[in-house]
């Protein structure tokens, strides 16, 4: 018979008394505002692949996601919000990244990323552009 040890125990009871987390996809740039206006927490995924590249900004497969920490409404509808990390380049230069998303009424989102040398903050690369489609490309969801 095997012990069971009271440290397992607990993680087994914490694990049955705590309800899984559900989260609701949000339909619409209104939704995700209204939701980040009563101080919900909303979380955003998009998949780059699915977006359209703009401005000469090559086709790309990577997909991600984060948590909107501050965000910005301008009087046009326009909702804004941005997210920056170190990280390191293919070379193994290290770099600082910085994401903007822009979500229009029409429920499209302009998501630009900026790559700049450490630490002499020069911009590395081209600035890069993709539009998504709410629903479709990228995804908004509150728990």
């Amino acid at each position: 018979m095997s012990r069971i040890t009271p440290l397992l125990l607990s993680a087994a009871l914490l694990a049955a008394a705590t309800p899984a987390m559900a989260s609701k996809s949000l339909k619409s740039a209104d939704e995700v505002i209204t939701a980040l206006n009563k101080g919900r927490s909303v979380n955003v995924t998009i998949d780059l692949s699915a977006c359209t590249p703009q401005d000469g900004t090559p086709a790309s497969k990577t997909r991600g996601g984060l948590h909107i920490n501050a965000y910005r409404l301008i009087d046009s509808g326009t909702l804004s919000f941005s997210d920056e990390h170190f990280t390191v380049a293919n070379d193994g230069t290290p770099i600082q990244q910085f994401m903007r998303y822009q979500v229009q009424p029409d429920n499209t989102v302009r998501f630009t990323t900026y790559m700049y040398n450490l630490p002499s903050l020069q911009q590395r690369g081209n600035t890069l552009s993709y539009l998504c489609k709410l629903g479709q490309d990228i995804g908004f969801f509150v728990q």
